[in-house]
């Protein structure tokens, strides 16, 4: 099964998600953690992160890119934190810069092998498309290229729910 969770920032989608990878069949349960952690600021997220999945029996994985090489059990369930992270960490691998198309690619074949090795896989991704842009063309350019990444994988996502204010709003099951 194929589940994509979009939301604002502190929207309370990384909870839902957790619950909802929780509620999973899949043995054992996987965390995928995407961010690289740079600064204070992130090392606080990762810490509120850490602390609600707490005694939820989540092994964790810290992985920013290449989710093939991954060992993973083929009977897990695996959730991924965040399609927004791993976006970035494609585009700008390396201190380089990747296309849009190749970064679609690239997130969309990783995606498609993780998937055939495991049970299910729950993606949690930010919804950073409503505040009407106005940046630089490399800016645009990665929100243009995550929008794409929602689309796609909306498509063919088994249940697609949206949280907002911690409420969650079921828009494909």
């Amino acid at each position: 099964m194929l589940i994509l969770i979009i939301g604002g920032a502190s929207s309370g989608k990384s909870r839902y998600a957790e619950a909802r990878l929780a509620e999973l069949p899949g043995q054992p349960k996987i965390y995928l953690a995407m961010s690289p952690v740079t600064d204070d600021e992130m090392r606080k997220r990762v810490r509120n992160h850490q602390a609600m999945r707490a005694d939820k029996g989540f092994l964790t994985i810290e992985r920013t890119r290449d989710l093939g090489g991954i060992e993973i059990p083929p009977g897990a369930s695996v959730m991924i934190e965040s399609l927004t992270a791993w976006t970035a960490n494609v585009m700008f691998a390396d201190c380089g810069v990747n296309s849009g198309g190749h970064v679609v690619s690239a997130v969309l074949d990783d995606l498609s092998g993780l998937a055939a090795r495991v049970r299910d896989v729950v993606i949690v991704a930010d919804d950073i498309f409503s505040d009407g842009g106005g940046y630089d063309a490399l800016t645009e350019e990665y929100v243009r290229t995550l929008a794409e990444l929602v689309v796609r994988i909306a498509a063919v996502a088994d249940e697609v729910t949206e949280v907002v204010a911690g409420m969650s709003v079921i828009w494909k099951s």
